[in-house]
């Protein structure tokens, strides 16, 4: 029985990399070209399967009827995402990103949406899709088309299923539209950047003032790269924090931070869905976010056992949760 089910884009990711972003009209000389699977649901969906197993989750997303749409669907099945909610349209190509990687790990990322783009409301009517939806424990939307993501949170309200979403791209779209659906999900995902385009700013004390004063009840988490991760719930005044994981202690560099938090909304939904705490799903998934930034591929996610593990490890180095109140 499928445990959590997962709509986003699935990209085909074209990564170079370089010893530093160009600037505007600037040429560099990359060093290094992978193409890999990508895209914020296929890599959402991946995550959460290496820590639920085999099956338990299940994949809502499109790709043209090409290559890559085969390699794709192959890979995520040897993961052991369900993929029968992933639509092949015909005379569009598959999604596809374009990654510029410097020798920080920082990156920057042009993505040509293709079939993504196309994934629709009827695609959520086959019988199998229907039957996950009603059988799961939990849905994380990162950035379907905005008619699809708001049914989807219509259907999940309705059977009583929360919804983790990770809206990325559309927060630019309609501000009010995206606040007015935002407040529906049980748990909100957010960068920097997102932050401050959906609130308007990216700092802790004006964010939950602002969530209250937009009647947000949720649980609104903030990813925020190297600074590590903060929850905030407007209804108690409550912010808890994680610093990122201590990677120099642990002996790990950085290498590409692409996908980490596409990692991060991944396993915390996957821990969210066993029943862990909110505080232990964000633990969970800030950790794994930063092995996932160690490693050169998209999916460098770990699996349960060596994630506790590295957890294990890192409590005496400082990596906690911490909780305060601020009025």
């Amino acid at each position: 029985m499928v445990s959590l089910v997962v709509c986003g884009a699935i990209n085909w990711d074209i990564s170079s990399f370089v010893e530093r972003l160009p600037v505007p009209g600037e040429k560099v000389i990359i060093r290094q070209i992978t193409r890999v699977s990508g895209g914020t649901g296929g890599n959402v969906a991946v995550a959460a399967a290496r820590v639920l197993g085999a099956k338990k989750v299940a994949m809502i997303g499109a790709l043209g009827k090409d290559d890559i749409a085969r390699q794709q669907i192959a890979i995520l099945e040897d993961e052991g995402v369900s993929t029968e909610g992933v639509q092949q349209i015909a005379g569009v190509e598959s999604g596809q990103a374009y990654i510029l990687i410097d020798q920080t790990g920082e990156n920057v990322i042009a993505n040509h949406l293709g079939a993504n783009g196309r994934l629709a409301v009827k695609h959520l009517n086959k019988p199998k899709v229907k039957q996950q939806l009603q059988e799961c424990r939990g849905i994380v939307l990162t950035d379907p088309p905005l008619k699809v993501a708001a049914e989807l949170i219509n259907l999940a309200k309705q059977r009583g299923i929360p919804v983790l979403w990770d809206p990325g791209i559309l927060v630019y779209q309609d501000r009010k539209a995206m606040q007015s659906l935002a407040r529906e999900a049980e748990v909100l995902f957010l960068n920097e950047t997102e932050t401050s385009a959906l609130l308007g700013t990216s700092e802790l004390n004006m964010n939950l003032r602002k969530l209250k004063k937009l009647g947000f009840r949720n649980n609104v988490v903030l990813k925020l790269g190297a600074q590590g991760a903060a929850m905030l719930e407007p209804a108690s005044s409550m912010v808890t924090e994680i610093p990122a994981l201590p990677l120099k202690k642990l002996g790990l560099d950085v290498v590409n931070t692409v996908g980490c938090g596409d990692v991060f909304a991944g396993v915390f939904a996957a821990y969210h869905v066993m029943e862990s705490s909110l505080e232990q799903s964000l633990l969970m998934a800030s950790a794994a976010a930063g092995l996932n930034a160690t490693r050169p591929e998209t999916r460098g996610s770990p699996d349960r056992a060596k994630l506790e593990e590295v957890i294990s490890r890192s409590r005496n180095l400082g990596f906690a949760v911490r909780e305060c109140r601020m009025l």
